[in-house]
């Protein structure tokens, strides 16, 4: 059986893949910026505590609770370690992240109060995340919610790399996809061993004797099954046969974007930003950011030991040269076609420990970034501090179910309907006004005739 790739890669092989090698787009690509949007997903493992880095500012009713409740990690008002006012000092940022606060003052960036996860209730790591990225109020179905989205986006046959999940693995949400390319770097993603000089080929810029093939070329030739393993394999290289002519190792991001050479995450976003660029129809990718599990030695910018805040620079640093690099006008506004969510399985409890940590909790914040974001705002209803409003006495309170938020970001910016079949047992959808774009009727979706279902 065919899906879309072997179609493409009958169909298309010889001149049209190898027109691919000296241009700076797809043969077919648009001469103007992406004229799709593109989701990025942001999953911060470990449980981020969102009560640090979006603490309640001084007009906050909620302030003097937060303060009995953490005398120790509590990001203060004044003085060293002061947090960011935003809001009207109603809430305040992490004093590390100064990109997310000019984001969020600039009207590019909204926070989601109180998300998460509304049932089944659990702090468990594990359970959390997979009831998350599966897309099920419950564990089961092996297939990723984005997996779903993208069986259902009726795109284009000539689509070669719908999906990317930056890292070593694929994330549980795009399990199940046979549109996903699974890649921690550009640089790396390429073959380089074998009985044949793999990049013997004219299209990878280098020279060689009269005749010569390499790898790339003889691979499909040594394929006579059309099985399971022969079709991933013939995907792989048509993705690698859109890759190869990048050359990620002198991509010079714009508008003065500084991406921390240090950090991992800060060059997976630089690599997806050189692939929405290329215009390579990516719709979906995922980037995670873990470490934020601070049971114990949490720090607090007050003092010289910050381990959380580290971690907020990170993440702040790597969405601000993020956006600035995507950030233009005409040909160059990727950042009005990309759209940035970031999350976390859950939050922290209220009270901090006694080993200088919070533990698991329940209620957290979203973050949404992007040129078509309605920022500088927060959504949601934050339920209040006091103990008869959290959630059995110690957690902030779900009020606002993550899947609201992924719903609207597919409806409105990737102009897929079917959220009701990227998230079973989902129902209500009723869009909070953060993402700008058209609405459309929620629908449940068909498997049998969605794009790419074999």
């Amino acid at each position: 059986m065919f899906d879309r790739r072997d179609f493409l890669k009958t169909s298309v092989a010889g001149s049209g893949a190898l027109a691919l090698a000296g241009g700076s787009k797809l043969a077919f690509g648009a001469t103007a910026a992406n004229s799709y949007d593109t989701l990025v997903v942001v999953y911060l493992r470990g449980g981020m505590d969102a009560l640090s880095l979006f603490s309640p500012g001084g007009s906050n009713a909620n302030r003097a609770a937060y303060e009995t409740a953490r005398p120790s990690l509590k990001i203060p008002l004044s003085g060293t370690g002061a947090g960011l006012a935003v809001s009207a000092d109603q809430w305040r940022l992490h004093p590390r992240a100064p990109q997310l606060r000019d984001l969020y003052t600039g009207g590019k960036m909204a926070v989601v109060l109180g998300a998460g996860m509304p049932a089944p209730v659990t702090r468990s790591h594990f359970d959390a995340q997979v009831n998350m990225e599966v897309g099920l109020a419950g564990q089961g179905g092996g297939v990723g919610w984005l997996t779903r989205v993208l069986e259902t986006a009726n795109l284009p046959g000539t689509v070669q790399i719908p999906a990317v999940s930056a890292g070593s693995i694929t994330a549980t949400s795009l399990l199940g996809s046979t549109e996903t390319i699974t890649m921690g770097s550009g640089s790396d993603f390429r073959i380089d061993s074998g009985s044949w000089a793999w990049n013997v080929e004219p299209d990878f810029r280098t020279t060689a004797p009269p005749g010569a093939r390499g790898i790339f070329s003889m691979l499909p030739e040594l394929w006579s099954e059309a099985g399971a393993f022969e079709t991933a394999g013939r995907q792989t290289l048509d993705a690698l046969n859109v890759i190869k002519p990048i050359d990620f190792s002198t991509y010079a991001p714009a508008n003065g974007a500084v991406y921390d050479s240090g950090s991992g995450f800060a060059q997976q976003l630089k690599m997806l930003a050189q692939l929405i660029k290329r215009d390579v129809g990516l719709r979906v990718a995922t980037v995670d950011l873990g470490g934020w599990d601070t049971h114990d030695g949490q720090g607090s910018p007050a003092n010289s030991y910050d381990f959380f805040g580290n971690k907020v620079e990170e993440l702040s640093k790597g969405l601000g040269a993020f956006y600035a690099d995507l950030n233009g006008s005409g040909a160059s506004n990727y950042a009005g076609t990309t759209s940035i969510v970031v999350m976390s399985e859950f939050g922290r409890r209220v009270r901090e420990n006694d080993d200088g940590g919070t533990d698991h909790g329940y209620g957290s914040v979203m973050l949404a970034l992007g040129g078509s974001v309605n920022g500088g705002l927060t959504y949601g209803t934050f339920a209040g501090l006091a103990t008869a409003q959290l959630f059995e006495g110690a957690d902030v309170m779900v009020t606002t179910d993550y899947r609201r938020v992924m719903s609207e970001a597919v409806i409105r910016r990737l102009r897929n309907p079917n959220v009701y079949y990227a998230f079973p047992g989902y129902s209500g959808y009723t869009p909070l006004g953060i993402f700008q774009g058209t609405d459309l009727p929620p629908a449940g979706g068909d498997r049998i005739f969605a794009n790419g279902f074999q």
